[in-house]
């Protein structure tokens, strides 16, 4: 039975948590990561192009020796690692884990706002005091998206977790309220 790449990606991040905090290169680590990450969403076909068979061993070599020219020394090692493993093609999971578990560990969540304005500086401080306090996190990175069609109010997702103080939402529950009583 073959792992998906997500399960890859948790092992393999794991691993490269434990070594990086042997090392106390954590920080360094991550910034590696989103780097590669970045390398990877701008250039789609290179995992498949490391971990296929449609390029010779020599010319992966090539690339990877390229790719990893940029990173530090234990993200040069792990890389050739991964490459030596045949998981190339996971390195972005790899990278999503790595943070998911770095951001778990110092308190940090990725968090989604949507309002029907544009927040202005004040407001978006005052929300992600909100949230630090809601969510119990030392700090929040946001990301905002203005929505007009929710009327008013706002919309806050942290992970899983939903809290909609939108007009329409209210609007729609007055509504169904109504049409239960009837």
């Amino acid at each position: 039975m073959s792992l998906s790449k997500k399960q890859v990606g948790k092992r393999y991040s794991k691993a490269l948590l434990e070594v990086a905090q042997e090392q106390n290169s954590v920080e360094e680590m991550l910034e590696d990561l989103k780097i590669l990450k970045q390398v990877y969403e701008e250039n789609p076909g290179l995992g498949f192009a490391l971990a296929g068979r449609s390029i010779s061993r020599t010319e992966k070599l090539k690339i990877l020796d390229t790719l990893k020219s940029k990173f530090s020394t234990l993200m040069q090692d792990f890389l050739g690692l991964v490459f030596d493993n045949n998981r190339m093609d996971c390195v972005s999971e790899i990278a999503d884990a790595f943070i998911e578990k770095y951001d778990e560990t110092n308190g940090i969540v990725e968090a989604t706002v949507t309002t029907a304005i544009d927040l202005d500086e004040a407001q978006e401080e005052n929300l992600k005091s909100v949230i630090k306090n809601r969510f119990s996190v030392n700090e929040v990175n946001l990301t905002k998206i203005v929505d007009s069609k929710i009327i008013g109010g706002v919309v806050i997702r942290v992970g899983d977790q939903v809290v909609d103080g939108s007009v329409v939402k209210r609007f729609n529950d007055i509504k169904k309220s109504l049409l239960v009583n009837n």
